[in-house]
């Protein structure tokens, strides 16, 4: 799939004279899509055939495959969604950088995007077993979103937010992506079943790690 074409698994709208108010009635590429997101973050990549997905999407599996003939396709659609919404969230520059909340938000909105696409983090070998086509691309978006993050922390510099210079900030980008990218298996060593007490708790080692270069807050 060629890039750009991500997007969130938005729904149509249909209205029924009868009924009052318009609903959200999904379309079948996108219902496959969200159950397929869904499954694979409950249960794994590797672990989901397209026949369960069709069964939980409630369709035939030909008809899955109309739209997706193999699983390599379902599986770069996903990811295309992701790269769309990782790009949009990554490049989303704080309207006011120097506000104690700008870089919190700005990091937890990349860790809740993480927490929507855990399947992508966590099964990352899976993914590109499945979908080697996709090696590149997830090396490109790397580049590209540390690029758009490294923009938003030189802003916060400016600001006076944030204060490090400038050789220490690439590296505190690349600690940053290493935790976050690499806590999920981290918390798994043991196991069990991510939760979102699990995503808190990866939160609050990124969030450590900037936290000795903010600036302290002014008082009220």
């Amino acid at each position: 799939m060629p890039r750009g074409e991500g997007r969130r698994f938005d729904f149509d709208v249909e209205a029924s004279p009868e009924a009052g108010p318009a609903v959200p009635i999904p379309d079948t590429r996108t219902r496959i899509l969200a159950v397929s997101l869904a499954l694979f973050n409950a249960r794994g990549l590797g672990r989901v055939t397209t026949a369960e997905i069709a069964a939980a999407a409630g369709i035939r599996e030909g008809n899955l495959q109309y739209h997706f003939p193999r699983k390599s396709g379902l599986v770069e659609a996903v990811f295309a969604a992701f790269e769309a919404e990782a790009l949009a969230v990554a490049g989303r520059m704080p309207a006011d950088p120097a506000a104690p909340e700008a870089l919190l938000g700005y990091q937890r909105a990349w860790f809740d995007l993480i927490w929507r696409y855990r399947c992508i983090y966590r099964d990352g070998i899976a993914m590109v077993d499945i979908a080697p086509a996709l090696r590149p691309r997830i090396h490109a978006l790397r580049a590209e979103t540390q690029a758009l993050a490294r923009g938003v922390f030189e802003a916060a510099v400016r600001a006076g937010r944030l204060r490090i210079a400038p050789e220490a900030l690439g590296r505190l980008i690349d600690n940053a992506w290493i935790v976050s990218s690499h806590w999920m298996n981290h918390r798994l060593q043991g196991g069990t079943t991510l939760t979102e007490a699990d995503l808190d708790w990866g939160f609050a080692q990124l969030r450590d790690l900037f936290a000795p270069y903010l600036a302290p807050d002014s008082p009220d």
